[in-house]
């Protein structure tokens, strides 16, 4: 299945009472671990953990309850026998009698974390990277309309599955051949016109973001002509398939447009925070200039290196966020350590309504110091 922002959030705003919480993400791609290997590779996470366990500043209750949530996870794992998904994540936390776990189409990289809150950046990383498309593939009069959402695509419908207009031999006789032409035109753009409309309620009504073009190229070029105002801006480009090609065929060119797409709006994004820090605009970068502007709520676009993890502190009072107790951060006992500080900031600037992108490319965040964003509002001002 694909997760979704909202069943994300339903995670984040669990109230968890100061109680830990264990985040698993497990890769149990088919293709490449047999259900003994990830097994085997659950049960390492949860021997290491276990022996860090004790060093945590956990309390008596939290401590055990931690145990039953290894004893939960393992149970939830064990359990899986033949399954159509690549990655899974497991939320636990035993003393709240709460246990979530999603089936992810995209394998993922082994991890658990014991924290205070639950550990969400992975997932995000794997919805930033999901687009819904449409994909239209086009032979005469023929149109077949396919969805494609992460890695799971579905033939949709076959739009105008039969000629709308249909010549007869006998038509020869009682038309001339420029009659017959001009009326077989006439035909093909109200093909062409009718087509458009469908596909545009098909487009609003899966709550799509791109559509992508393929089979005979004249046709999707006469197409583009037809096409409503609304598609022309949604239009990501033509895929090198024919009308009758493979549906794996169709999802292997349409991730090829939707990586270009990520790559050119990760470049564009990027150069744009340079050019907003190289005139003390609106923009910073580094994790404590990051810190800051939440705390301002400034953040208007979080741009953050793939992987990129802090221990910090959160301050339970206020909600402000800390790389470590210095003079900036109050001498409280409010103060409660985190594994990873950039996984609450991404929680906190989602909260904040701004958008959250996760760069897989390092190159782009050179000089950016693994973190940076587009502010409201010019912090220097």
């Amino acid at each position: 299945m694909l997760i979704t922002k909202n069943q994300i959030d339903q995670v984040l705003k669990y109230k968890f009472n100061d109680i830990p919480v264990t985040s698993l993400y497990l890769n149990v791609d088919p293709s490449i671990n047999t259900n003994e290997e990830y097994i085997k590779n659950l049960k390492t996470l949860l021997r290491e953990n276990k022996e860090k366990l004790k060093k945590e500043d956990f309390s008596r209750e939290g401590y055990y309850s931690v145990l039953k949530d290894f004893d939960r996870i393992t149970h939830s794992v064990e359990s899986i026998k033949s399954h159509g998904f690549n990655g899974i994540a497991v939320f636990s936390s035993s003393k709240n009698n709460f246990i979530q776990t999603y089936e992810l189409d995209e394998p993922i990289r082994d991890r658990l974390i014991v924290d205070f809150f639950p550990y969400t950046k992975p997932l995000f990383t794997v919805l930033r990277l999901k687009k819904r498309y449409i994909a239209l593939l086009f032979k005469k009069d023929k149109l077949r309309a396919l969805e494609v959402f992460g890695d799971t695509i579905n033939e949709d419908l076959d739009l105008f599955n039969t000629s709308h207009f249909s010549s007869r031999a006998n038509d020869y006789i009682f038309i001339n051949e420029k009659k017959y032409q001009n009326r077989m035109e006439t035909e093909y753009h109200k093909f062409l016109r009718e087509a458009s409309g469908a596909v545009l309620d098909l487009f609003m009504e899966k709550g799509a973001d791109w559509i992508v073009l393929g089979g005979e190229k004249n046709i999707c070029r006469d197409f583009v002509k037809h096409m409503h105002s609304y598609l022309h801006e949604r239009y990501a480009g033509y895929i090198d398939v024919k009308f009758n090609a493979k549906v794996n065929e169709v999802l292997r060119e349409v991730r090829k447009i939707n990586e270009k797409i990520i790559s050119e709006k990760d470049k564009v994004l990027t150069e744009r925070i340079r050019s907003e820090l190289s005139k003390d605009g609106e923009a910073c970068k580094g994790i404590q200039s990051i810190l800051k502007a939440l705390s301002m709520a400034a953040v208007r676009t979080l741009v953050v290196e793939d992987g990129y993890m802090v221990p910090g502190f959160v301050d339970m009072e206020t909600g402000f966020l800390y790389i470590e107790k210095d003079k900036s951060a109050p001498d409280s006992a409010s103060l409660m350590p985190v594994k990873d500080v950039i996984n609450e900031a991404v929680d906190e600037a989602i909260h904040q309504g701004a958008e959250v992108r996760f760069v897989k490319n390092k190159e782009l965040l050179k000089g950016l110091d693994h973190v940076a964003a587009l502010l409201r509002f010019s912090m220097t001002s």
